[in-house]
């Protein structure tokens, strides 16, 4: 028996628990109001949950069980952080209100599935996204279905009298040509290599997914490790679980179309984005962010120390990013948007509660 008010469905193998990973501290403050359990289907994965974290974890292989947990217990929302395929075991209750809330907030073309229209509610970063859903999803009432809660994995702002570290962080290769969107092949060396020619520093930070499905990936990604490891003191290579700490050190942010170009708007610091090379490629529109920031494209990949100190010294580039930071972002903080989380999903768990009332009067829903 679920004995929590909340849930999160989360079938995934380990690999993938990165997903997961940036909600555990919004879902711990959701978990003093009535508790959080995490259903895994995976062994692995939930071992690695009970040692990350104190939610009750449970391990449901056979949908027949999932149901009748969640028909026999006390779970008034179910919570989803990812695309997965097997969502649809969750999917099918229909007792509970089910929520998205992905893992990252981007103009990548695979924020706007229309797999969203599975769920009740998505809860996005800000007007961004809605605009992002509204322009790209067919038939669906993005202003009704939506709900703006910041990110709540934003890290606290840090910020330095001289630029001196670049972040380099890449992207993975995607599933498919219209998600290619990795540099680490095309841009990747002389990216690193003309940053360090320039005095920079490098912090390279890949995302844990690249090279998991192409060897190639993998290849560039660890010809690029041993550049930056090479540079001694001026190069280093963060794998770390959480990027708050990359991102609070570096003074610039040089990544692809990403969540991670998003997060970084929090810091109100410089950033560039690259173009990919795959044409189909492209970001999912409107996009102001990459309309509005400097693009590198892979001809350019050499020059890319240079362009970063056009940019430091751009007088309106910062402003753009205080206005970025509040479309992607809804203008909160992590305080700010892990309190609207928590108060969007009481308030989700109640209309639930309503709706419930109202199917089970046997009267038409008001």
């Amino acid at each position: 028996m679920i004995r929590s008010e909340s849930l999160v469905f989360f079938p995934d193998p380990p690999e993938n628990l990165y997903q997961l990973r940036q909600w555990y501290g919004a879902l711990a403050e959701l978990d003093k109001y009535g508790g959080v359990t995490v259903i895994t289907q995976d062994s692995r994965t939930a071992r690695a949950v009970r040692e990350e974290t104190d939610f009750e974890v449970l391990i449901v292989a056979r949908n027949r069980t999932f149901a009748g947990l969640v028909d026999r217990g006390n779970a008034k929302i179910a919570i989803y952080v990812g695309h997965a395929n097997n969502n649809m075991v969750g999917l099918r209750s229909t007792g509970v209100a089910h929520i998205f809330l992905a893992h990252g907030d981007s103009d990548k073309s695979v924020s706007v599935s229309n797999q969203v229209k599975g769920f009740d509610f998505t809860f996005v970063a800000g007007p961004a996204a809605i605009e992002r859903y509204a322009a790209e999803v067919l038939f669906f009432d993005a202003a009704r279905h939506l709900r703006v809660i910041g990110r709540p994995q934003l890290p606290e702002r840090v910020s330095r009298d001289e630029a001196r570290v670049v972040l380099y962080a890449p992207t993975w290769e995607g599933s498919q040509e219209t998600n290619a969107y990795s540099s680490v092949i095309s841009h990747g060396e002389a990216i690193v290599r003309s940053l360090l020619a320039s005095g920079f520093s490098v912090l390279y930070r890949p995302h844990p997914r690249l090279g998991v499905s192409d060897r190639r990936y993998r290849e560039a990604d660890q010809a690029v490790r041993a550049l930056v490891t090479a540079a001694g003191e001026h190069g280093e290579v963060d794998t770390s679980a959480d990027q708050t700490d990359a991102m609070q050190r570096a003074d610039v942010l040089v990544t692809d179309i990403s969540a991670m170009s998003s997060d970084w708007l929090s810091q109100r610091k410089p950033l560039l984005v690259t173009v990919p090379v795959t044409p189909q490629a492209v970001p999912a529109g409107p996009s102001r962010l990459h309309m509005t920031v400097p693009r590198i494209d892979a001809t350019q990949a050499v020059g890319t120390g240079e362009l970063v100190r056009q940019t430091i010294a751009d007088p309106t580039h910062l402003n753009d990013i205080e206005e970025l930071a509040h479309h992607y972002l809804g203008g909160l903080n992590a305080a700010e948007a892990t309190e609207a989380f928590v108060r969007t999903c009481r308030e989700v768990a109640q209309e639930r509660d309503r709706e419930r009332a109202v199917k089970q009067s046997g009267h038409a829903s008001p």
